[in-house]
């Protein structure tokens, strides 16, 4: 037991009863900030002994998660770590992406830290993988701008000449992303002073090491979040640039087709991969994310970024899900080559889930942003903005099947959802309702007779893939919010009730 004296080490004098020293001059405030400090410098003695005296307890297995990817070449062993403070979900999320990638030679190891610190035995786990290279990612708030002393936006490295012109590399390949060149990402060397636990064990060991640091927040005014899509690519972008560089996947893989080689193991059961839309005309995608991981065991879902869609990122998906927003801006943000690639997907036996906005965009023409997924045109569109509310639905016995529910009227969240009729064109099936609207909504002129006995949730078949939309949002439906999984089931043919 460690015994602070700190009154006689500050050399507090005796007091009177109304808490002075028994000398002029000397306030109460300054003698309880006396008081104050010399209790802060006991704790720092105490905690520093404890610290010497302790030993470092075993780690926690709990705590961290390692998956190693062995090409069963020689090569370079890379070590890429994410986590261990707090706020890093995205980066620890870029984990379980970037094992995708089938390896030409070496070895690549992600160690995620799943609590808001560097746990004790770390640094020994590290050392048993004998890394080549070890690439921490991090997430900060902000882009570096004047007056502002922040990392994001930063790659900062060792001193070895051969990292230098790698550090470059990765640099390009992420800054290739960002067209406004005020939020490129700056590379510099690491300094001791830095908070990293890859550089400071980098350079105990004389192994080379980066911090990726990526930002949550735009320098704009008002400072606006990126999207999670964004960042968990921009640590992608960087670790593919590391591996590219030190020839561990060659020129054939791609950053944004990550689906991970272990799937097509037969003693390992697949995972039913779900893209989340998030980009211009949707909301945060997390929550979709969370929702699917949390209720679907089978289930492995990310976020996906319009760019990621055009250059061929749902091959790594099974089922794609556009959610609610603004289906003109899903539209525009896809372009021409996003519009063919959902497509693609669907026509090729991909999973579409389409929620409000998500539903607007599965529509056929005439409707102006639609992709032409379903036999289904939208009514009174010019009253698109008919109101928020809740209304009611009844499930039809195939909706009783698919969501294992009973029939009876429902409490269903609208928020100007589409009003869906048949359009009875022959290049497509008719589609199967699986509820109906049984009460409306109408505001701005809008008639509410006009949504009773249309569809709110109605699903179909494009090519060899299966289509399914909700004009309103269950998820935010009290006592049905599970229909999101049933949804994921149905269009990625998992689950018992499966109707054709």
């Amino acid at each position: 037991m460690v015994t602070c004296h700190w009154l006689s080490v500050l050399s507090v004098r005796p007091t009177t009863a109304l808490g002075r020293e028994n000398r002029p001059g000397c306030s109460r405030g300054r003698y309880r900030w006396r008081l104050l400090l010399a209790a802060v410098l006991c704790l720092l003695v105490c905690w520093n002994h404890d610290s010497r005296a302790a030993p470092l307890p075993a780690v926690d297995a709990t705590a961290v998660r390692v998956a190693t990817y062995d090409s069963g070449r020689p090569g370079p062993c890379v070590v890429v770590l994410a986590g261990g403070r707090a706020d890093q979900r995205f980066p620890l999320h870029a984990l379980s992406q970037v094992g995708g990638w089938s390896l030409s030679r070496g070895r690549l190891v992600t160690m995620g830290i799943d609590v808001p610190a560097i746990p004790a035995g770390f640094a020994d786990q590290v050392a048993a993988c004998q890394p080549d290279w070890i690439l921490e990612l991090r997430e900060d708030f902000y882009y570096p701008r004047a007056g502002l002393a922040t990392l994001g936006g930063s790659l900062i490295h060792t001193s070895q000449p051969a990292v230098q012109p790698i550090a470059v590399a990765m640099l390009a390949a992420i800054n290739a992303g960002q067209s406004d060149s005020q939020s490129h990402f700056q590379t510099r060397p690491g300094s001791p002073q830095l908070s990293s636990f890859a550089l400071h064990w980098a350079g105990q060991h004389d192994v080379r090491a980066a911090l990726l640091v990526t930002s949550a927040r735009q320098n704009t005014t008002p400072t606006r979040d990126l999207r999670a899509a964004v960042r968990i690519r921009q640590h992608r972008l960087g670790v593919h640039a590391l591996l590219r560089q030190l020839q561990m996947i060659d020129t054939t893989i791609q950053v944004d087709q990550f689906v991970d080689s272990r799937r097509a193991k037969p003693d390992a059961r697949e995972k039913l991969v779900v893209g989340i839309y998030d980009g211009p005309g949707s909301g945060r995608p997390m929550p979709f994310v969370t929702d699917l991981m949390n209720g679907l065991s089978e289930v492995e879902a990310h976020p996906i970024h319009p760019v990621e869609i055009q250059s061929g990122g749902l091959a790594s998906f099974d089922v794609v899900l556009f959610p609610g927003g603004m289906a003109s801006h899903q539209f525009d943000a896809l372009a021409v080559q996003g519009r063919r690639a959902v497509q693609e997907f669907v026509r090729g036996g991909g999973g579409y889930i389409g929620i409000c906005a998500g539903a607007y965009l599965a529509a056929r023409q005439p409707y102006t942003w639609g992709l032409n997924l379903l036999n289904a045109e939208i009514v009174d569109h010019d009253h698109w903005a008919r109101g928020i509310g809740t209304v009611q639905i009844e499930l039809t016995a195939a909706g009783q099947r698919v969501f294992e529910a009973r029939s009876g009227r429902i409490d269903y969240h609208y928020g100007n959802g589409p009003i869906f009729s048949p359009a009875e064109q022959g290049d497509l099936p008719a589609y199967e309702v699986l509820a109906w609207y049984r009460s409306g909504i109408g505001v701005n002129g809008a008639d509410p007779q006009v949504m009773v006995d249309t569809p709110a949730i109605l699903a179909g078949k494009y090519g060899r893939g299966r289509v399914l939309v909700s004009s309103g949002h269950s998820e935010w439906s009290a006592g049905i919010e599970a229909y999101l999984l049933r949804y994921v089931e149905w269009v990625g043919r998992r689950g018992a009730n499966r109707p054709e």
